[in-house]
This record gives C-alpha cells, sequence and structure tokens, in this order.
C-alpha cells in the first residue's frame, strides 16, 4: 500500500489539524464535501443531519 493509499484510509476527527490542504470528503458515505484549502486549521464538525464521524482526504490541493 502506497503512502497516498494509506493517507486517504486515514479518518480526522472534528477539531482534529488538517494535515494537507484539499478536499475531504466526510466517512458516512453519503458524499457529503468539505473543502479545506489551508493546512494548519482545524476540521469542521459532520453537517447537520449527518451519521458521520470523521474526514478523509478525497483529492489533495495543488502547490
Amino acid at each position: 500500500m502506497s503512502n497516498r493509499d494509506e493517507q486517504n484510509e486515514t479518518i480526522f476527527k472534528p477539531g482534529e489539524i488538517v494535515p494537507e490542504s484539499g478536499i475531504y470528503e466526510c466517512e458516512c458515505g453519503q458524499h457529503h464535501r468539505y473543502s479545506t484549502d489551508v493546512r494548519g486549521h482545524r476540521f469542521p464538525p459532520p453537517h447537520q443531519g449527518c451519521s458521520g464521524t470523521g474526514w478523509k482526504l478525497m483529492t489533495r490541493a495543488h502547490d
């Protein structure tokens, strides 16, 4: 498994520091997306009505 694949499987909890800029998807499977383009900010809570508990990286931001 590549480092990129491992990163995509990591679930980040609300309030944790965003490790890498990019588009993160809620892990609930309902395809909510949240764009966080600033590394170092904190992850937000899930959207209202969402059963998810964290975020996973889907697309890295361009450097």
